[in-house]
């Protein structure tokens, strides 16, 4: 019995060593895995300097257009301060221009010549100054109230505009001789739009880089173009301005932009609006409407020095934009955007920096990466990721693969919900690395960086619950929303309108999880893409939590990410499921009529929309006074939508049951794949005054 036991040992020993030596002299040959390679986060323009031009806000800056490191600045109070890049403690030179303190909006403006030898300066009723650049000494004065000048680019003529005396009536627009700067003679006064409501009014112009034309931009919106050597008119363009604040052609002659307040009427008469458009251009020598961007106000605008880019500054604190943008020409796409706010800007000679001007005295400059300078060509509209990790962790063995395989997950999970709703296997982009593998930016605890979050979806993941979020993204610029320029909030009725409001594309989302459970991810990624979306709350229950997290990793946990028909029909026309669209964004319309309760207990809400992108859905939501456990909340219910097949104007009406239904929100996606929305609020009662205070 022992024999035959031991015989059976030696057998399946035999057998073991057989078999080890079979499979270590067969088995293919190990090869290493491809190391773990990360991306470094991109970041935003990097600040090379910063000047202190004093305690008055500085309300204009510019580059000399020969030398990029001077810069001067221009403060509210008159003091104008030139620099060089590369001395921030003390200014080159410092000159002062007279400013009437009897105005209530201060102001004073500085340009370089074309050759960089006079600085030119106004101020709010004061003249306009020549200053020479080497002798820092002031050439000449030309008596005036001027608003806005130009000079030609060869800088033998001037343009203004303004009155010649702060009593005299009639705004001129005037072309002055500079070839002698010591002895300015006047060329010609053009002729100035009709109506008496604007002669009274200042306006701004501005002279083509060819020295060809000369545009005039009025304060009812109009613009009207002049031959510049035989004074005939050329072109009028029309807007719906209530006032002309900036008007510019392109360095390279092929775009005319402008901006101003929006106008709205009430009772017949045109008011200014509260936000700037950002910006109208036209397309030259066509006259054609080549690009409208709407994302808040604006007070000033520049184009880099090859016409590539512009930039727009802005100061406003409430729902205005990121402050300072930089965009592409050609496309209407957002390059960057600046962690400040600005009342002006200027781009070196070179287009590697731009200059901004701030609220509180301090000029700054920021240099661009040469991705950035690459990309005033190249849209995004992408999923990026950052891996986030603490100081003391390394990351795990594996991880750039898991986070692949689990995007790659959502990617097909979003196409096969498209393809199950008849819009084919559609899905979003992710960015890749040369091998097609999702990029993975990688950031440790403590790198506080800027990152470049303009255009894209950037999804946050983490193996540790310890990270804080907060001190790791700069939020500058991310996730905001902007006022459309509309009308006024008032009230119609007893329906309360708020401002329309628009989503500016990059987006930040914050994974509760480590990239592992794609469905979850699936889920968050519905408010970056404009879809219904509620936010987890933080429940107490340990158990319940438990159970929560079990469930979502079941097969059927997919279902919380799960598009209906009205979803798939958004993401049809979402930038990220069609990457490089357009960003050109024409103002949208929303207003909405409410019918009485009927006898059933329910109303008609009929919303009356337009827009010239055309509109390709609009969906509705309304919030209600729930009871949630111990707590009365409000939640919000989708309530349907309605397919608009690129119509530019449309009338949309839904029938709601429940007459608690106070507050609504109707949001539409256009044909380019802007988002745009507006609340209301259902009174009870009519309010004594049309408009909310």
């Amino acid at each position: 019995m022992k024999n035959k036991k031991l015989s059976l040992l030696l057998v399946i020993l035999a057998i073991t060593v057989v078999g080890g030596i079979v499979f270590f002299t067969v088995r293919p040959q190990y090869q290493p895995l491809d190391p773990q390679k990360f991306a470094k986060p991109p970041e935003k323009p990097a600040l090379v300097a910063e000047f202190n031009h004093g305690p008055s806000p500085i309300n204009s800056v510019a580059f000399s257009p020969v030398d990029a490191s001077l810069v001067a600045s221009a403060g509210r109070d008159g003091i104008i301060k030139l620099w060089n890049r590369n001395n921030t403690n003390d200014p080159v030179v410092t000159l002062t221009h007279p400013v009437n303190y009897d105005y209530i909006h201060l102001d004073c403006s500085i340009d370089f010549s074309p050759d960089g030898e006079l600085l030119a300066s106004i101020g709010n009723g004061a003249d306009l100054i020549l200053w020479d650049v080497a002798s820092e000494k002031k050439v000449n004065t030309i008596k005036g109230h001027f608003g806005s000048f130009s000079f030609s680019p060869d800088r033998n003529q001037l343009a203004t505009s303004g009155k010649q005396s702060a009593t005299f009536y009639k705004t001129e627009v005037k072309l002055w001789d500079i070839q002698n700067p010591k002895k300015i003679t006047e060329l010609a006064t053009l002729p100035f739009n009709e109506g008496k409501s604007v002669n009274s009014r200042e306006c701004t112009i501005d002279i083509s880089p060819d020295g060809k034309l000369i545009a005039v931009g009025y304060a009812n919106g109009t613009v009207n173009v002049w031959n510049l050597q035989t004074k005939q008119h050329v072109k009028t363009l029309k807007t719906t301005f209530a006032d002309m604040e900036i008007l510019k052609f392109s360095p390279d002659n092929r775009f005319l932009v402008c901006s101003g307040p929006e106008g709205y009427m009430r009772d017949g008469v045109r008011y200014k609006g509260r936000a700037a458009m950002s910006h109208i251009m036209w397309s030259l020598p066509e006259w054609q409407h080549h690009s409208e961007v709407q994302n808040g106000y604006i007070e000033s605008f520049a184009f880099s020095p090859d016409g590539k880019m512009c930039a727009r500054a802005s100061t406003f604190q409430f729902l205005d934009g990121r402050g300072v943008e930089i965009w592409s020409t050609a496309s209407g796409a957002t390059i960057t955007s600046l962690p400040t706010r600005a009342r002006d800007v200027s781009f070196s000679p070179d287009g590697k920096m731009i200059a901004t001007a701030s609220e509180e005295g301090i000029l700054r400059l920021w240099e661009f990466t040469p991705q950035q300078l690459e990309y005033t060509t190249t849209p995004a509209d992408v999923i990026r990721i950052i891996y986030l990790l603490p100081k003391d962790k390394e990351p795990r063995l594996g991880t750039a693969k898991r986070l692949d395989t689990s995007i790659r997950k959502i990617q097909r999970f979003y196409a096969d919900q498209m393809e199950h709703h008849g819009f084919g296997r559609k899905t979003f982009t992710v960015e890749t690395d040369e091998k097609g593998r999702a990029k993975i930016h990688f950031v440790k605890e403590g790198q506080i960086i800027h990152y470049d979050k303009s255009n894209d979806i950037w999804l946050a993941v983490t193996d540790s619950e310890s990270i804080s979020w907060s001190e790791q993204i700069i939020y500058a610029g991310h996730n905001q929303t902007f006022l459309y320029n509309s009308d006024h909030s008032h009230y119609l009725d007893n329906i309360w309108f708020d401002k329309i409001k628009g989503a500016f594309h990059g987006k930040l989302v914050y994974p509760y999880f480590n990239g592992s459970n794609w469905k979850v991810t699936a889920y968050q990624l519905r408010e970056a893409f404009g879809l219904h979306y509620v936010h987890p709350v933080y429940d107490p229950n340990a158990l319940r939590r438990l159970f929560s997290r079990i469930n979502n990793m079941m097969p059927w946990g997919k279902n919380i990410a799960k598009l209906s028909k009205c979803e798939a029909e958004w993401l049809d026309q979402s930038r990220f499921f069609n990457p490089n669209q357009p960003f050109f964004d024409k103002p949208p319309r929303i207003d909405l009529n409410v019918s009485p309760v009927d006898t059933i207990g329910s109303r008609r809400f009929q919303f009356e929309v337009a827009d010239e992108d055309g509109m390709h859905q609009a969906q509705l939501f309304v919030s209600k006074r729930i009871k949630d456990r111990f707590m009365i909340m409000s939640k919000e219910f989708h309530e349907g939508c309605h397919i608009l097949n690129g119509k530019k104007e449309a009338v949309v009406e839904f029938e709601i049951a429940d007459i608690a239904v106070k507050e609504v929100r109707l949001q539409m996606i256009d044909m380019y794949g802007n988002i745009a929305w507006r609340e209301f609020q259902i009174k009870d009662e009519t309010p004594e005054s049309p408009e909310k205070p």
